[in-house]
């Protein structure tokens, strides 16, 4: 259950220069440029209904359907830290107004404004003194500075507001039959993959329309897992393309609950091509080829596929239209939130709708595989017809988490109190970073007050383990300080027991009998932490050695530098043990359908560790490995340094590293597959996220690493929503046999998603694990169909 933010190491290098100050070297001269404010221009980034509000006035439990006596929720996102301005939201039944509310920014009226992240939050709460009358015409209207910025429309449910459970949004209610098809022996089919490319001749962005014939047939040889790549040209095709292949076929099998060890998979192409935008396609392609329907001819489409099944952005959308309608199409799909997307040869963004409409065809934005499937295969794809509420844990579980969350708390308690017996000329140069820690702990125990047993968890984590690194790290500097290089040394390796405690919980996880699903989904995330707690003692011991053989060409300000990364990845490795600890105490005990197949285990180890390894491989050849040629470094080299640079990409190696140096320690072959298994559900999430970061939404990056802007926040806005309701739907196939590991991830990203631009990144990753653990509980308990 581990969270990126109390993993994030990227402040570490701004303490570097005060810890060569603090040791005798010159300290850096103060760069800090003073400004004159002004009054900010205010934007509105998301308004958004909620079933309640956090303390920092983020919605809780998104949604705009609420029971007559329900209290009403609204939050509102601006941009950037404001101090002066009014919102007010006016609340209407058809177009009869019957509350106004109106918040001063530079009042903070009732405390409703809260900063968090870099924006700020309003929140407004309608409490109707007797209960509402039922109906879907109420609406809010939104202003900022008298100025109306949307209006926003909200439902009050009873017999009169509900509609039939079978009706879909947007299409009539379809034939029962196709959600109970079973897939075909096999199936062939052929897409329109669109793309677009500079046209060297014409000095200009062109797109244009490659052909790729998907097909599924029998396993020669079942239980071995075959996919395959075909082209016609010399490396016609690369690692996106790849990496967009395995995660059709994933999404694919997940969608349809079968063993995809069952079918062999080929994609054939005829010209050259590469990228991961025709990944939706290809999952289309994938599920037609299996149940036997026909795709349109005259429809193409353009669009990354997610791990939970949702459609993500891409590129060049005006240029790959112009592809498609030279290809004969009438029809082009494109991802939902792109209706305004940049047009390379006019350099300006335009409406891609206008763009279809001179071009005479027509544009429509798709949300997830199912609306693609049904339009360009006319019938609906099977899904499991399942509540959309948020999901709760179980009294037991809310119980044991809350207990966990104090347990953390304690371990916060006792760093701290530690640190403050330190000398006061060392812990001066960390006042700051453990001022973070506190303010964290304090939100913590807020979140406790108010039942939020899995936010305050969280909070605890992440309090506990930046006490513990800034510990740590002052420790080992008052040992620098005195003693040199050795002395810190000596005092970091007496300091960390992860070795030791690695082997013990390994040898507990051993011991423990999974019987239910949610035990194996407890178990796979005990492992994941496991697998990345060793790879981060891996990592840290090659770097260690490193240290020590090259220190005497090294700048001081290099050695601290190094020593602080190095406690930091002893502490995260320590931590994240006690975290697998947590996976079984927790996440054991419920449910009641027993799995009684462990091939089916196999069959979710297979899938997984190939689709995370080929979107390890798309992200290195096509983003590192380009940082490497742009500076003139060996990618092995810049490897390591992205490292330092992006805490996914380390904890993706880290799992990799920890999962091979495990693998000969466990015979058992039951633990080798929840080993594997549980890191390559870490890795299939967190490479998915990192195409996202650097392809899908344009993150924009300091020289620390620090997300500052992304371009596409509107899409990230659409993918957090369709995230947020796709992990409900997959945890909700359980029924009341909560896969509650998936729940807690879950809570985490409800927590996250109203933050800044990287912890909305982290909350995406954390929808995508729930989504994906939420699945395979679904698999392994029989209810996935």
């Amino acid at each position: 259950m581990r969270n990126r933010t109390w993993l994030n190491l990227l402040i570490i290098v701004t303490l570097v220069a005060l810890l060569v100050g603090a040791c005798g070297g010159k300290e850096s001269p103060d760069t800090t440029a003073s400004a004159t404010p002004t009054a900010p221009h205010l934007e509105v980034l998301n308004v958004t209904f909620a079933h309640g509000l956090t303390e920092e006035m983020a919605p809780v439990d998104p949604g705009n359907e609420f029971q007559p006596d329900e209290t009403v929720y609204l939050s509102v996102k601006l941009k950037g830290v404001q101090k002066t301005g009014r919102v007010k939201a006016v609340f209407l039944k058809g177009s009869e107004e019957f509350a106004t509310v109106t918040v001063d920014l530079e009042k903070e009226m009732q405390g409703l404004i809260v900063a968090v992240g870099g924006n700020t939050y309003v929140g407004f709460t309608l409490k109707p003194k007797v209960p509402l009358p039922p109906g879907d015409d109420y609406k809010a209207k939104v202003y900022v500075n008298d100025d109306l910025i949307g209006v926003y429309t909200f439902k009050i449910l009873g017999e009169s507001a509900q509609r039939p459970a079978e009706a879909a949004p947007a299409q009539p209610t379809t034939p029962p039959a196709a959600a109970t098809q079973a897939p075909t022996a096999s199936g062939d089919v052929t897409i329109n993959a669109l793309y677009y490319a500079f046209d060297p001749q014409e000095e200009k962005a062109v797109g244009g329309v490659s052909p790729v014939r998907i097909r599924v047939e029998p396993a020669a040889q079942k239980g071995e897992l075959r996919v395959g790549f075909f082209e016609e040209e010399v490396a016609g095709t690369g690692n996106m393309w790849h990496s967009a292949g395995w995660m059709a076929v994933v999404v694919a099998s997940q969608i349809l609950g079968i063993d995809p060890r069952d079918y062999e998979f080929s994609f054939s192409v005829g010209g050259r091509i590469d990228g991961p935008s025709a990944g939706a396609y290809m999952t289309v392609g994938i599920l037609a080829a299996l149940l036997g329907h026909p795709l349109r001819e005259d429809v193409a489409m353009t669009g990354t596929i997610n791990p939970d099944g949702t459609v993500g952005p891409v590129g060049g959308i005006p240029h790959k239209i112009q592809g498609a309608v030279d290809h004969g199409a009438t029809l082009v799909l494109i991802p939902a939130g792109q209706r305004y997307d940049y047009d390379q040869n006019k350099g300006k963004p335009v409406d891609v709708y206008d763009v279809g409409k001179r071009l005479g065809v027509q544009v429509r934005e798709v949300s997830t595989i199912f609306e693609a499937y049904e339009i360009l295969t006319g019938t609906p794809l099977p899904r499991p017809q399942v509540s959309m509420s948020a999901p709760q844990l179980p009294a037991r579980a809310f119980d044991r988490t809350r207990a966990k969350a104090q347990e953390w708390y304690s371990r916060y308690e006792n760093a701290r109190n530690r640190f403050n017996s330190l000398p006061e000329e060392i812990t001066q140069y960390f006042q700051d970073v453990m001022a973070e820690a506190d303010d964290t702990a304090s939100r913590s125990q807020s979140a406790l007050q108010q039942g939020l047993a899995a936010v305050a968890y969280q909070r605890s984590v992440q309090a506990a383990t930046g006490a513990h690194i800034w510990l740590l790290t002052a420790e080992m500097l008052e040992r620098y300080a005195t003693g040199g290089l050795d002395a810190a040394v000596d005092y970091l390796l007496s300091n960390q027991s992860s070795l030791s405690e690695l082997d013990a919980v390994i040898d507990l996880l051993g011991t423990e009998q999974p019987r239910t699903a949610g035990d194996y989904i407890a178990l796979f995330d005990a492992y994941m932490s496991i697998g990345q707690a060793q790879g981060l003692v891996v990592i840290a011991t090659d770097r260690l050695r490193a240290l020590n053989q090259q220190a005497e060409n090294m700048s001081e300000e290099e050695i601290l530098g190094e020593l602080v990364q190095l406690s930091a990845y002893y502490v995260l490795a320590h931590n994240l043990v006690q975290l697998a600890r947590d996976s079984v105490d927790i996440g054991f005990g419920y449910g009641t359908t027993v799995v009684d197949d462990p091939e089916k285990v196999a069959a979710m180890e297979a899938l997984l560790r190939r689709a995370a390894e080929a979107n390890v491989r798309y992200f290195e050849a096509t983003v590192i490995d380009e940082y490497a040629k742009a500076f003139g470094v060996h990618p092995d080299r810049m490897r390591a340094m992205f490292m330092n640079y992006d805490t996914g990409y380390l904890l993706t190696v880290a799992a990799e590293h920890g999962a091979k140096a495990l693998a000969g320690q466990l015979v058992d072959r039951d633990q080798q597959m929840a080993l594997i298994l549980g890191n390559s559900i870490s890795n299939y999430a967190q490479s998915a996220t990192l195409v996202a970061k650097y392809y899908s939404l344009g993150a924009q990056l300091d020289e620390e690493g620090n997300i500052v802007r992304i371009d596409r926040e509107r899409a990230l806005a659409d993918m957090l929503d369709l995230a947020d309701r796709r992990a409900k739907e997959t945890i909700n196939m359980s029924g009341e046999d909560v896969p509650v590991i998936a729940v807690l991830y879950y809570e985490t990203a409800r927590l996250k998603r109203q933050g800044s631009p990287e912890e909305q990144l982290e909350a995406l990753e954390s929808y995508w694990s729930a989504s994906t653990l939420a699945q395979i509980h679904a698999y392994l308990a029989g209810t996935s169909k």
